[in-house]
């Protein structure tokens, strides 16, 4: 398994970061890696709600996403796992889960965020994917990216 968290401090309340943070079509505009181009939500942010991410890799190229909102515990907890698209040659046993999560608690200056995500081996292929992260660095990638959202929600939530 693969995972990164990163952490910041907001001079913030936690309702208002939690404002920022959950609003998913503001989703591109906080995400700091600039791969996220357009988020569709359909229904209400909910678990169980599904969205679909227009992304765009250097490594991956270009590609559909689709996500599942796993918890939404207002102002606490925000989880959603990503789907990239299967080859056509691969099976749901290559199949990808990203599972993405942004957790808010008070602090005496206003609240502390933290950022994940995890990627859990698929059935079939983690050879693979093993290879495609090492060689194209991807997850210090993802962190770079984790730490420029974490700045932009830090940005977004302060000049409110």
């Amino acid at each position: 398994m693969w995972q990164v968290v990163e952490s910041a401090s907001v001079a913030a309340p936690i309702g208002l970061v939690w404002n920022v943070v959950s609003d998913f079509e503001r989703h591109p505009q906080l995400a700091g890696s600039g791969e996220v181009r357009d988020v569709r939500l359909h229904g209400p942010a909910a678990p169980g709600s599904r969205f679909d991410s227009d992304v765009a890799t250097g490594e991956a190229g270009s590609f559909v996403s689709r996500n599942r909102i796993d918890v939404v515990d207002e102002p606490r907890e925000l989880r959603w796992t990503s789907y990239p698209p299967l080859d056509d040659d691969e099976t749901e046993d290559h199949q990808i889960e990203v599972n993405w999560w942004f957790r808010l608690s008070p602090s005496w200056t206003g609240t502390d965020i933290e950022h994940g995500f995890t990627v859990a081996p698929p059935r079939a292929g983690a050879e693979e994917l093993a290879a495609f992260l090492e060689r194209t660095d991807r997850i210090a990638t993802v962190r770079r990216g984790m730490l420029v959202t974490l700045a932009n929600v830090k940005e977004c939530a302060e000049t409110q």
